[in-house]
């Protein structure tokens, strides 16, 4: 068995990069003032109006422009130098959260104003978020890149954690737009680590010539992975549990509400235990190498099996055990298919198989959310997660069905033909 030592230098072993040390450093800072914000952004809103459909709204509006715009902040990302675009997409954030503090502080702010700032912050991370996921490429060597790519999903969940209890104590003694202005202050943490890292020490990109207009190099995106039968059974299993999986925390508060008449404080513990699931999770794999195959497809399984028990489950203490598993699977499921995306991708086509992995997962809310929300309307909560999670499993079941219709005759005769490992990458000789 590895001593405690030995797991914990795996664990962190990309922290001893100095780059990726102050860019893990900042993000953690950033994310959970982002989180902040979008605490506080969800209670002003219910101060305004007091409308859950209105609160739904603006998510709604925060989330469309990346289905929308997302692929092209992929090509956006293999096109410019990732770190000058990132002082532009983060400085641009700073200011939207900056106007919002101001407008809350003045009583000068309207729904409208909300509306147009919701979708004005989500236009900025569609380019951001291809940016932020391919530029750790450059920070680390290709062997330390799972383990980066785990500790990024770390900052994630310990940004989710943190940041709705900082907001909520920050808005409970100064108000909701201390929350804004304490998330503009955040910036600096993230802004900073660029201005401080090293660009001697970022690894060489390969930028592709003439590489056309943004909608060209989305096309050739798009293409790239219809082409790539490993990349493209990744894309299925994301287009499913994104579609029906990630839509989960949407209807958090109905199955509190309806399946377990709990009270406002064991509603909070299970989003503690959803993160708390995600956390640790995150944590293991950042001591893994490269995700494999099967522990991608089986997390999408486990996401779905794990949503339909909830659906089934009137005690609070068993659903709260539930919700720490769905977390896991969840983080595991994410985290596998952004590391497999990036270590199969060449290194000219990183930012664009980024932007696929977050419209799968993000840019599908919109509509998942309204597929979910109109399934719990006509047959319930439990139907709903019930449906959902079935919908996951079918995912993989098609995604096996492709892989295996994809694959070699040999390969089909022979698991093991053309496998080193069992990893993805390994499986295609995936570009770096």
């Amino acid at each position: 068995m590895a001593s405690a030592p030995g797991f914990s230098r795996r664990q962190f072993a990309s922290l001893r990069n100095r780059n990726f040390r102050l860019y893990f450093g900042g993000s953690v800072i950033s994310v959970a003032g982002t989180w902040m914000q979008t605490t506080g952004q969800a209670w002003l809103v219910l101060e305004l109006t007091g409308s859950a459909v209105k609160l739904a709204t603006v998510a709604a509006l925060q989330f469309l422009p990346i289905t929308l715009f997302t692929l092209f902040g992929g090509a956006f990302a293999d096109r410019f130098p990732r770190r000058p675009a990132m002082f532009v997409t983060q400085s641009l954030a700073l200011g939207q959260s900056v106007l919002l503090g101001v407008l809350a502080a003045t009583g000068a702010v309207e729904m409208w104003h909300i509306y147009v700032l919701a979708a004005t912050l989500g236009t900025i991370n569609a380019l951001d978020g291809p940016l932020r996921q391919s530029f750790v490429s450059e920070l680390v060597d290709r062997d330390e890149l799972p383990n980066a790519i785990a500790l990024n999903s770390l900052v994630q969940n310990v940004g989710r954690i943190l940041g709705p209890a900082l907001g909520g104590a920050v808005i409970g003694f100064f108000g909701v737009s201390t929350a804004f202005f304490v998330n503009a202050v955040s910036f600096a943490g993230i802004l900073g680590a660029l201005a401080l890292i090293d660009r001697s020490q970022l690894r060489a990109r390969t930028l592709k010539p003439n590489a056309g207009s943004v909608f060209r190099q989305v096309g050739e995106g798009l293409a790239f992975a219809r082409r790539s039968p490993p990349i493209l059974f990744l894309i299925i299993l994301a287009a499913f549990v994104g579609m029906f999986g990630y839509n989960f925390t949407t209807i958090i508060p109905l199955v509190a509400t309806e399946l377990l008449a709990a009270s406002p404080k064991q509603f909070g513990l299970l989003n503690s235990c959803l993160g708390a699931g995600s956390f640790l999770a995150a944590m293991m794999l950042a001591s893994r190498g490269q995700p494999s195959s099967a522990r991608i497809l089986l997390a999408s399984v486990a996401f779905g099996v794990i949503l339909a028990l909830i659906g089934l489950s009137h005690s609070f203490p068993v659903s709260g055990l539930l919700f720490v598993c769905v977390g896991a699977a969840s983080v595991t499921f994410s985290t596998g298919v952004n590391t497999s995306l990036q270590l199969l991708a060449p290194d000219w086509m990183r930012g664009r198989m980024a932007s696929m992995h977050q419209l799968l997962i993000a840019g599908s809310s919109p509509i998942g959310g309204e597929l979910t929300g109109l399934t719990v309307h006509v047959f319930g909560v439990t139907a709903a997660l019930f449906l959902n999670g079935a919908m996951c499993v079918t995912g993989a079941a098609v995604a096996m069905l492709y892989r295996w219709r994809a694959a070699k005759p040999q390969e089909r005769d022979d698991p093991a033909a053309g496998r080193v490992d069992g990893t993805l990458a390994e499986q295609t000789g995936g570009g770096g």
